[in-house]
């Protein structure tokens, strides 16, 4: 068998903990391909760490307008995060996304040093530009890449979840919580949700997932519910306020 092929690997097929068999790892070209890169990206990851910069990466619902009251509520938290002097980083879209980077510039206003950061992607079903409340704007024309950057870029901050959000928002939230319970991603960052439609989610996973036996009750506390957006602040600058020390400290 070729190792230019499959890089001369196997899998171990094993039953009960035991190893039964071994069955060679054949790929086609295309896949093995995208196996190199998969594996260029892990030594990047380990040699070119996230820089110790706290940021909040807020994920939210693109479809809720600028007079629903939810929008000044979270224009209001982003301004608290960026006047505290720390980044805050959306989709870059419209919604509760342009609310938080509105909000970010107008704190950006009192502490000049803060970034309002824009991780756009690009749609196929849609056109969707970038809103218009970002200092910093980047874009990806897959959800993967996307999120790998979010992830980098909310490693020593915090991620808050809000409310009234869609399908995309609980696939962030879930990969964001999964993340940091394989321990992939430190402990120490808050995973925020807002509002009761994540308290009634925790209540879910509880019940469904908790109480039967499928995850560690541990792990049912990775994310923190709390009411309202602004209940988030106070949380996220600890966490932040943790980072910046520990860098100056070195």
């Amino acid at each position: 068998m070729s190792k230019s092929r499959n890089s001369g690997k196997a899998i171990p097929l094993r039953r009960g903990g035991k190893r039964k068999s071994v069955m060679p790892l054949e790929l086609p070209e295309s896949e093995h391909a995208f196996r190199l890169l998969w594996e260029g990206l892990e030594r990047v990851e380990r040699e070119v760490p996230p820089r110790r910069i706290p940021r909040t990466v807020f994920f939210g619902s693109a479809r809720v307008d600028p007079d629903d009251p939810v929008y000044a509520e979270y224009r209001d938290m982003s301004c608290e995060i960026t006047a505290n002097g720390f980044d805050v980083v959306t989709g870059g879209g419209p919604g509760l996304m342009t609310a938080v980077n509105e909000g970010a510039m107008m704190g950006i206003k009192k502490n000049p040093r803060a970034w309002s950061h824009g991780v756009c992607i690009k749609q196929v079903n849609r056109e969707e530009p970038p809103n218009n409340f970002l200092k910093r704007a980047y874009f990806h024309g897959l959800l993967l890449t996307r999120m790998h950057q979010f992830i980098r870029l909310g490693w020593f901050g915090a991620f808050i979840i809000g409310e009234d959000a869609g399908f995309g928002t609980d696939v962030e939230r879930g990969l964001i919580h999964q993340l940091i319970q394989l321990d992939h991603m430190r402990r120490e960052v808050p995973l925020i949700g807002v509002g009761e439609m994540w308290m009634e989610h925790a209540a879910w996973a509880k019940k469904w997932i908790i109480d039967r036996g499928f995850a560690d009750p541990n792990d049912g506390k990775i994310m923190t519910c709390v009411p309202k957006a602004m209940d988030a602040v106070p949380i996220v600058l600890e966490a932040c306020r943790r980072t910046r020390a520990a860098r100056a400290t070195g």
